[in-house]
């Protein structure tokens, strides 16, 4: 009944990007347009990467104007507010916490992997106390205090934590482990705590922003050079412009009620869709320099997504209904090029409580998969390629009891307690022995008591284990009952998932890159519209962060580009 909600709704929204194709103009048709608005850079997506794209290019004598499909804020300003930052900034020496670009660097190529070059990765680091810096220079604030236990996401008492898989094996044998979760101050999830500032920011620089218009086209010259964008807008002081705007920030709003919710998304989604399709008027904008596409990922697009990651199909959204891939296909719509579009990052978070990771996750066969303390997006990854997307996580009646005693407001947030209730009374099963448990899940029951034997030993004798989790997390089952959490992709604890690839840049400047490697004249992309840093896998704070960086990379080339004075 729950799976046929959720597919009736998703049937409310096309689950497509409204993109047209690209107009070429000759510089007669340049000249006979009526344009609404003459800037230097336009940018196309307001969130993080959005931001920093306009502040830089406007700090570097830009005349910018930001379209966003909304209110500004994207996926940055819903998101957790975590910015992965070391290589010593303020934050990790009041802390006492000792790091380095180099030492971040050994930790993120385990991460990162091929994502991006190793130049571009170094420079990465490198360049993070900076970029701290620069996010507090424009108002972001951050705090030391931190996290004394490792957890998924940090409760109010704290804004400082172990943000990745750092402080254990295979990790910590190439790199000293180091905290690099910076949390915006704020409490709750602290998202807004982040944009909010950038954002202001932004109009006291004298950035023009135009809400709730989409960008559907891009405009070339005769070159094949970015001259422009065609934007759908809603009317200002029109009853449907209202309700567009009302039921946008609803679903900001109810933005984590919706993950366990997905049918309210898709629903409030086909509204949204249709009133854009009926009452929205067309307006363009002449970029003298060029256009920054920085509209997010692709993950709401379902046919994208059926397209590139059919495995992933069952996962809920993260971020917001504008990372429908539009940014994508508009840059694919000028030749640009795309790369890791396959790569999902899916978050089956089983931290906190602590308890849960204490358990044994084990596959259909009830073997062990993994080191259970991984971060979130690393176990669903390894649920996928290891178990086929079918994972169970074990635990005994003293980790059930333990589970109840961590999920109090100063271990865990409130979303974290709902998730960690629902595996504990919605997706679980249960047996007095581990036979029948195993009789429960069909998988072998031998196989099952060997795995929870081998655990066991492990335990006791506080070896080290091969797979990576400390001695001091390895709890040995005793007595039952036993439970059984369903941690598979298509468990009723439904999966929250984001794209990851996108179009390919120049790493350099981060202009998008055609066939042979070729820059598209006058475009440029940045944050999950592009492949980054972020690109390969995923930790807290990454996306953010590469958003950053990305963002400031793209704004300051594209002020310095070439000026087109054909208007």
């Amino acid at each position: 009944m729950f799976t046929r909600l959720i597919a009736a709704c998703r049937q409310l929204a096309s689950g497509e990007a409204q993109v047209y194709p690209s107009r070429h103009m000759t510089a007669a048709d340049v000249a006979r347009q009526r344009w609404d608005y003459q800037v230097d850079v336009a940018v196309i997506g307001f969130g993080g990467a959005g931001a920093a794209a306009a502040i830089e290019a406007r700090d570097n004598g830009a005349d910018v104007l930001v379209a966003d499909r909304f209110c500004g804020g994207g996926s940055t300003r819903i998101s957790g507010g975590i910015y992965y930052a070391g290589g010593g900034t303020d934050i990790q020496r009041r802390a006492g916490v000792e790091d380095s670009p180099e030492n971040m660097y050994r930790y993120l190529q385990q991460e990162v992997r091929d994502a991006v070059s190793e130049q571009t990765l170094r420079e990465f680091c490198e360049q993070s106390p900076e970029n701290f810096d620069w996010l507090v220079a424009q108002g972001v604030p951050f705090e030391a205090s931190q996290c004394p236990f490792k957890t998924s996401y940090p409760s109010n008492r704290y804004y400082f934590y172990y943000s990745g898989n750092e402080s254990f094996p295979p990790y910590s044998e190439h790199a000293k482990p180091a905290a690099r979760g910076h949390r915006a101050h704020g409490k709750g999830v602290s998202g807004a705590a982040l944009f909010t500032p950038l954002r202001e920011s932004a109009l006291r620089k004298g950035v023009r922003i135009l809400e709730q218009h989409k960008a559907v086209r891009l405009l070339t010259d005769e070159a094949g050079k970015v001259i422009g964008v065609e934007l759908q807008a809603m009317q200002p002081g029109s009853v449907s412009g209202w309700l567009h705007r009302q039921l946008s920030a609803l679903m900001v709003f109810l933005r984590y009620v919706t993950i366990f919710t997905p049918f309210v998304n898709y629903g409030m989604r086909g509204i949204i869709e249709a009133l854009e399709n009926r009452f929205s008027v067309s307006t363009s904008v002449f970029a003298r320099r060029a256009v920054v596409i920085s509209s997010g990922g692709f993950y709401f697009n379902r046919n994208m997504v059926r397209r590139y990651a059919p495995e992933y199909l069952s996962g809920v959204p993260l971020g917001t209904i504008a990372d429908n891939g539009s940014g994508i296909q508009l840059g694919e719509s000028v030749g640009g090029q795309t790369a890791l579009m396959g790569n999902i990052s899916a978050w089956r978070f089983i931290n906190p409580p602590e308890a849960f990771a204490r358990g044994v996750l084990v596959d259909q066969k009830g073997e062990r998969i993994c080191n259970e303390m991984l971060y979130g997006a690393q176990l669903s990854e390894r649920i996928m390629q290891q178990a086929a997307g079918k994972a169970w996580l074990i635990i005994d009646s003293a980790l059930f009891r333990q589970a109840h005693r961590e999920l109090g407001p100063g271990r865990a947030m409130w979303f974290q307690s709902v998730s960690a209730l629902m595996f504990l009374y919605l997706a679980r099963s249960r047996a007095a022995s581990l036979k029948q448990l195993a009789g429960k899940l069909h998988i072998p029951a031998e196989a099952l008591a060997r795995t929870v034997a081998d655990y066991n030993k492990l335990a006791v004798q506080g070896a080290v284990d091969t797979m990576g989790k400390p001695a001091e997390y390895c709890t040995a089952l005793g007595e039952g009952p036993y439970y059984a959490l369903d941690c598979s992709a298509d468990s009723l604890m439904l999966c929250p998932a984001l794209s990851l690839g996108g179009l390919k840049v120049e790493e350099a400047s981060g202009q998008v890159l055609a066939a042979a490697n070729m820059p598209v004249g006058g475009l440029y992309a940045a944050g999950r519209s592009a492949v980054g840093v972020a690109s390969r896998s995923y930790v807290s704070g990454l996306s953010i962060a590469d958003c950053i960086f990305s963002g400031r990379r793209a704004g300051r080339h594209a002020a310095l580009g070439s000026r087109d004075e054909s208007v």
